[in-house]
């Protein structure tokens, strides 16, 4: 066989090869399933206002997969160093302004969050925990101790998807600071509190 003719064939056979493996690793990236995972970053802004306890939680959400996924809703729940268990519900956005010299400010009201593919973002939420003593103050009374936060994110099927667990200490000075604002309507201060990672588990 002629070698330019042979030359030419391996060549424009070397193309096909080339071009099919192309066309099926572009299948299987852009047929990837969302990967979505969720984390708490560093720390925890705590206090009360409108009598219930209410917590400031910043969050980073990573989506490895090509395909764009749904956040419907988050849940935290906060467990005491004696085992007291209270429900957190995220009730709005959250602006954080201290570069402006100013305090935190609520944004939108909670709603789902659509997570592009292969992108990350970056959110504050407000959470706040609903019960109330019979004296109409938040019933979270927090003493000093280990704390663990638990953080669901639920997918559009309204299924956790993604659960993770953080721990943090309260001293005594952030305690007693605290419980004098649980029961002063006035004083919306916060206290801030680094966290650790506990368990993380995926759903």
């Amino acid at each position: 066989m002629d070698p330019t003719l042979l030359a030419g064939l391996l060549g424009a056979a070397g193309s096909i090869v080339g071009a099919l493996g192309g066309t099926a690793l572009g299948y299987r990236l852009g047929n990837s399933k969302a990967k979505v995972d969720v984390y708490i970053d560093n720390r925890i802004w705590v206090y009360y206002v409108e009598s219930s306890f209410s917590m400031y939680i910043p969050i980073t959400v990573i989506n490895e997969g090509a395909h764009s996924s749904t956040i419907t809703k988050f849940e935290g729940s906060l467990i005491s160093p004696t085992k007291q268990k209270w429900m957190l519900y995220w009730v709005d956005f959250a602006e954080e302004n201290s570069h402006k010299g100013e305090g935190w400010a609520r944004g939108r009201l909670a709603s789902p969050i659509l997570v592009h593919g292969k992108s990350g973002t970056q959110h504050y939420l407000r959470f706040a925990s609903l019960g109330k003593t019979s004296d109409h103050f938040s019933d979270v009374v927090l003493h000093t101790g280990e704390y663990e936060l638990a953080f669901s994110a639920f997918d559009r099927n309204g299924k956790i998807f993604n659960v993770k667990r953080y721990k943090f200490n309260i001293e005594t000075e952030p305690q007693q600071v605290l419980e004098r604002r649980r029961k002063d309507k006035s004083d919306l201060g916060t206290w801030w509190f680094p966290i650790r990672n506990s368990i993380a588990d995926k759903a």
